[in-house]
Formats: C-alpha cells, sequence, structure tokens
C-alpha cells in the first residue's frame, strides 16, 4: 500500500470494538509522519448526513428497517459526493468509522432485510463504491457486554443482548469474504492492534 493517493479505509465490526480508539490513534501517526488524510464517519461525515444519523440512531426514531435503509443510503450519497470523493482527489488518506458493510450487516443480516437485497440497492443507488480496504474487527460477544456496561452515551445499537451481537459477529464473517477485508482480533492490546494495522497499510 505504498502509493497513498486517494485510499479510502474504513472500519467495520461489532459495537465496542475498538474502532474509534484506533481511527485516534491512526490520526496522531498520520500527523506524526505528515501523511495527508481525513477521518470521517457514518452514518455522517456532512451536515444533512449528521442530522440523519440523529435520527436514525435515536432510541425513540419511529423508524422501520426500509426506512432505516433509505435514509442511511441518502447519508451515504451525501457523503461519498461531498467529502469522501473530494478528498480522495486530493490525494488524501480517508478513514471512514464505518461504511455500507455495517448496512449490509446490520440492516440486510440482522434485521433480515436481506445481504444481497442490500447490496442491490448499494450498487444501484451508489455505483457499488466500496473502500480499497477495511478492517474488520472481531471481539467476542461477552467482551462486547462488558465493555458496553462501561459506556455512558448509549445509542440503540448498544444493547446489553448477546443473541444480538452474535447476529451482528456472524453478519460481518458473512460479508468478509474478499481481498478487501482484513480481520484485525480486538482482545489484542492497543498497541498491538495499531502496529498490525500500520503494517498492513505499508505506510
Amino acid at each position: 500500500m505504498k502509493n497513498n493517493k486517494g485510499l479510502f479505509i474504513s472500519f467495520e465490526g461489532p459495537e465496542a470494538s475498538g474502532k474509534s480508539s484506533q481511527i485516534l490513534l491512526l490520526k496522531n501517526y498520520f500527523i506524526k509522519n505528515k501523511i495527508k488524510f481525513f477521518i470521517t464517519r457514518e452514518p455522517g461525515g456532512t451536515e444533512l448526513a449528521e442530522k440523519l444519523r440523529k435520527l436514525i440512531l435515536d432510541n425513540k426514531s419511529q423508524i422501520n428497517n426500509i426506512e432505516e435503509i433509505l435514509l442511511l443510503m441518502t447519508a451515504r450519497s451525501n457523503h461519498i459526493n461531498n467529502v469522501i470523493l473530494p478528498n480522495l482527489k486530493k490525494g488524501k488518506i480517508v478513514i471512514s468509522d464505518r461504511f455500507a458493510d455495517s448496512t449490509f450487516v446490520y440492516q440486510g443480516y440482522v434485521n433480515k432485510f436481506g445481504i444481497s437485497k442490500v447490496k442491490k440497492l448499494h450498487s444501484l443507488l451508489l455505483n457499488n463504491f466500496t473502500p480499497n480496504y477495511t478492517f474488520v474487527f472481531n471481539i467476542k460477544p461477552k467482551e462486547i457486554i462488558s465493555r458496553l456496561k462501561k459506556r455512558k452515551n448509549k445509542n440503540k445499537y448498544d444493547k446489553l443482548d448477546i443473541n444480538f451481537h452474535n447476529s451482528v459477529i456472524k453478519g460481518y464473517k458473512k460479508i468478509s469474504n474478499s481481498k478487501r477485508f482484513i480481520n484485525i482480533n480486538a482482545s489484542l492490546s492497543k498497541n498491538e492492534i495499531h502496529q498490525f494495522i500500520i503494517n498492513k497499510l505499508d505506510l
């Protein structure tokens, strides 16, 4: 991965798997090594997408799974066109905390809309735009529950339900079957994971 021109990388995994901590470490690494980067998230990343994020993740939102998928696709379209593509064109490494794979897993698999159906929508509406590389954080359900108990501000996916998290883990196993995906053992120390990511990126 020596060529850093316009590289798009997503971080995926279940709740409390440590994605955000690793993105922060990567940010510090980029700054220290004067590497051009841009960090964003999904749902979110633009003014419109952040408003939709609040609606999607709010525990009180009365929206069904299909409505949620359409809102996510809207937010993602706005995000791609206004943030991701412009930064890639500037030759930056764009890091996104979640992307389309989260929708394939949560809405497609866990909420039973169908992974293939969500992928078809992604292809039709978003021209099948995908990251160059996706780091998938693998973690055991019991560890997720333990970490979530310590989390103060919870969204509707931060459930203390082991069956839900088991389903999310199974969903990621079903979709992470191409060369784009790089699996990470999320039970390792923060520094070990950080070094693994740096080595894989070969920066």
